[in-house]
């Protein structure tokens, strides 16, 4: 049993000054009480760890992983580098490559999660952003037609099974012929459908709700915007009052401004707060001979495809897009979370046990300073990371540095 005291307890109730107790894998307790000035604070505040439903990589580290080292260990070092970052859960993201690649890789990572505990953050399934894209909004410079066939019933169920069970999300286009097909498919198997690297027109994307999307795959990126005579995937998805988006905060992909106009429309109830990061997050700035095209990362966090301004992904994680919505646009931190940890479980029906601090409900939290750095990492009850352990990046990724 461990009792972690602060005065900043952030709860769905809202923030709670006191004691929070553990006992094994679950929180036993949250104790309201004024702590005692001579009484020491374990920190500046206690979260629940942050769910990131899309994230690539980080530290050198790929989901991709066979573009990479090629080993399925570096998923291992990967939730252990997403530790750091106060991240206790994530769906690992497989992007954009040839079919027999992805079934690949869903494959491998399926059997990882299904025989072992991951290290660091744990794995709460797969989420396929691919391949079925328009190719006018495939994003991140892949000018790959060859890798974006068209959405099918066939196809999906290819997908669901190399996924062994553990593919719990996919991004496509819904405008492209064949979609209605794969969504009833990935319906059918219980994976959750996002719109996403797509062109729909507003018509064609609240006839995809029909169909049962749900979500948005980073709202104001790769999509059709709001036209006064064609409000969009943007414009529907603003409308759609229950739909979720997705909705990077690291002040690169969206001005804050979008952000700020997002909560307002949307609330923060619907919002899924996102990294996107890329391999290189955490790492230092440069150009990197990744496949399949070089990329620069800049000293502000931008990751771009080299010789351009195209996004290929970020470089920051979401303790910071916290940061940037509680100091910059002034959210309540009890409203933050909400984005970070509990609107996820509850989009993939886990908020049973995780998503926000609770007696009852598993021990996954984070400990911070004021400056939102991570103090302290707890998943299941046990520590996976504290300020000041050895972080190992990948050494594989200082040669493909090049510039």
């Amino acid at each position: 049993m461990r009792k972690l005291t602060s005065r900043q307890i952030v709860t769905e109730q809202g923030i709670v000054e006191g004691s929070l107790i553990l006992d094994g894998d679950r929180i036993s307790s949250i104790d309201p009480q004024p702590v005692k000035e001579t009484e020491e604070e374990e920190a500046w505040a206690i979260l629940p760890g942050i769910i990131d439903i899309h994230t690539h990589g980080g530290g050198g580290y790929l989901t991709n992983y066979l573009a990479n080292s090629g080993s399925i260990d570096e998923i291992r070092k990967l939730s252990k580098f997403y530790a750091s970052r106060g991240i206790t859960s994530f769906l690992a993201t497989v992007s954009l490559w040839s079919e027999e690649k992805m079934c690949e890789i869903m494959s491998g990572i399926a059997e990882l999660v299904r025989n072992e505990k991951m290290p660091g953050a744990q794995i709460l399934g797969i989420n396929l952003e691919a391949p079925c894209f328009n190719l006018n909004k495939s994003g991140a410079g892949f000018m790959t037609p060859q890798w974006m066939p068209n959405p099918s019933r066939e196809l999906a169920e290819r997908f669901i099974q190399a996924g062994r069970g553990f593919l719990k999300y996919v991004t496509l286009a819904p405008e492209l012929p064949g979609a209605q097909a794969a969504i009833e498919a990935y319906q059918k198997a219980g994976v959750q459908v996002a719109a996403g690297h797509t062109d729909a027109s507003s018509v064609e994307m609240k006839r995809a709700v029909e169909w049962g999307v749900r979500s948005v795959s980073h709202a104001g990126n790769a999509m059709s915007m709001i036209h006064q005579r064609n409000i969009g995937v943007l414009g529907q998805l603003m409308l759609q009052r229950e739909m979720i988006a997705e909705l990077i905060c690291d002040f690169i992909h969206l001005s804050p401004e979008f952000i700020q106009l997002m909560i307002q429309v949307k609330g923060c109830d619907h919002l899924c707060m996102i990294a996107d990061a890329s391999e290189l997050a955490g790492l230092e700035e440069g150009v990197y001979n990744t496949q399949p095209r070089p990329v620069r990362l800049k000293p502000d966090g931008r990751v771009v495809v080299e010789g351009s301004d195209v996004l290929c992904g970020s470089s920051l994680f979401v303790i910071d897009g916290l940061r940037n919505l509680t100091q910059t646009l002034h959210l309540p931190l009890s409203e933050a979370v909400k984005m970070s940890s509990l609107n996820a479980a509850r989009h993939f029906h886990l908020d049973h046990a995780l998503g926000s601090l609770k007696a009852g409900k598993q021990a996954d939290l984070i400990l911070i300073d004021e400056n939102f750095q991570v103090l302290e990492t707890i998943v299941e009850g046990r520590t996976v990371y504290r300020q000041g352990d050895e972080i190992e990046c990948n050494p594989a990724i200082t040669k493909l540095k090049i510039g």
